[in-house]
């Protein structure tokens, strides 16, 4: 299972004009039209404009230029409870979890390059779709920009989601994923995902779920994060959250990435 860290990764749905929801009020005798029922459902992009709201609003989220999230990393079948840290400025990424016996675990990406690096020094550099998977999770606005990872998305209904009931949206990402999204219909928060992770060596059926909100800094955050894939379980915590201290040096390549990347290009080459 990846320790890598998921935080907080369209466009609104087709209006039916007023002509057209006549039109099938009067093709469907047999059952009187209810236009109510779907008036009632809010577009994608009030749903979304209202997390920005619930989680701070805009300027709340721009007010800083990085982000460093102190935590822990839980997985319950592994009898793992380590610290971690995720770093996060102008679209890069870094996340470490710190190991048993001094080793670690990190994963990043450099604006260019994005990278795993495993406790026994195998290297993973991501290709092709991965890549913007990736590239959405290092988006630290991401909640400002949820409409540039998704090809299309509309709110399909109502749907009880960890115990709440949510506003139930279904959208294709740009790599040709399905991906769900599930706000409360209350407060307006983002309590969770849904997905399928088969294309990148997952189980298949996942969920992503958010609790435990709270403000760290002006902006509110779900403190506390669980991960279902398959079988699998992962419970991702936030402990702190500081702005604005991150350098630019914490995103270099290590040396064993700049190695493997090297050795790859040259293989390329070759062929």
């Amino acid at each position: 299972m990846s320790f890598a860290y998921t935080y907080i990764s369209l466009r609104a749905r087709p209006r039916v004009t007023a002509v057209a929801l006549f039109l099938i009020c009067m093709a469907v005798t047999a059952n009187p039209c209810l236009p109510q029922t779907a008036a009632k459902l809010p577009t994608v992009e009030e749903v979304l404009n209202r997390n920005v709201e619930a989680t701070g609003g805009k300027d709340a989220l721009l007010r800083h230029k990085s982000m460093t999230v102190h935590g822990r990393y839980q997985s319950p079948t592994q009898k793992l409870d380590v610290e971690t840290m995720s770093y996060t400025k102008d679209g890069k990424l870094l996340f470490k979890a710190m190991l048993p016996g001094g080793k670690e675990y990190a994963t990043g990406y450099d604006g260019q390059t994005a990278w795993d690096l495993d406790p026994s020094g195998k290297v993973t550099i991501h290709q092709g779709d991965e890549i913007k998977s990736v590239v959405r999770d290092a988006d630290m606005y991401y909640h400002l920009h949820v409409m540039n990872y998704f090809k299309s998305m509309e709110v399909v209904d109502v749907k009880e989601f960890n115990g709440r009931a949510c506003y139930h949206l279904k959208g294709v990402n740009n790599w040709d994923k399905v991906n769900e999204h599930f706000y409360d219909k209350e407060n307006g928060l983002l309590l969770g995902y849904a997905f399928n992770t088969a294309w990148r060596g997952g189980n298949g059926a996942a969920t992503e779920t958010f609790e435990d909100y709270r403000d760290f800094g002006g902006v509110r955050m779900p403190a506390k994060s669980t991960s279902r894939d398959g079988d699998d379980l992962a419970i991702s915590l936030i402990t702190s959250v500081t702005y604005d201290d991150v350098d630019d040096t914490v995103f270099a390549l290590p040396d064993a990435v700049k190695k493997a990347k090297e050795q790859a290009k040259n293989s390329a080459t070759q062929k």
